[in-house]
């Protein structure tokens, strides 16, 4: 008779598979990985970004391409967040470190006004040329419907990579030093 604190027989037969089987749970969670990601930036612009004017902080109305253009033509993020969004202040350390040696461009969705806007990011000491998309009518032309969004924008205005949600200083890094070879 087995008790309770007998242990359990073991197969050492079977002990050979079980790297295998590690790998193919690796595996399944890296497709089902690619596959959320797939599905949750389904609808954001990709091929060439589209023609967007919007208004800055301060009102001076500007479209991406002449944004770019000012930057050099250089491959850019293009940074969709807003105010009342917990995972974008996560971000926006990273976003900050990028922007201080790339071009980064924001553009803060039903966030409020310019002067709302200015007063949040100058609070958390930002200092991000940000496009004020109040009614959201920039991030549906961009095929935005969550935040954060980050799009990376090759020099010829193609739309190289998108991501949703957190992404880590050295991701955005590496997806826009890919931005930036690919043009």
């Amino acid at each position: 008779m087995r008790w309770m604190s007998d242990p359990p027989d073991f197969d050492w037969q079977a002990a050979p598979h079980r790297p295998r089987r590690w790998w193919l749970d690796v595996a399944i969670v890296v497709v089902a990985f690619f596959a959320v990601h797939a599905f949750v930036t389904r609808d954001v612009v990709r091929g060439p970004l589209p023609p967007l004017q919007g208004a800055l902080l301060d009102g001076t109305a500007i479209s991406i391409a002449e944004w770019q253009r000012a930057q050099g033509g250089a491959a850019f993020l293009l940074y969709v967040w807003a105010v009342w969004c917990p995972i974008c202040k996560t971000v926006e350390g990273s976003i900050d470190a990028v922007a201080r040696d790339a071009p980064v461009l924001t553009v803060a969705m039903q966030s409020g006004d310019g002067a709302h806007v200015g007063r949040f990011l100058a609070a958390r000491g930002l200092r991000w040329p940000t496009l004020v998309d109040d009614d959201a009518a920039l991030s549906r032309q961009l095929g935005v419907g969550a935040v954060p969004t980050l799009i990376f924008v090759d020099g010829a205005g193609e739309v190289r990579a998108v991501t949703q949600g957190y992404t880590s200083e050295i991701g955005i890094r590496l997806r826009l030093w890919w931005a930036g070879r690919s043009s």
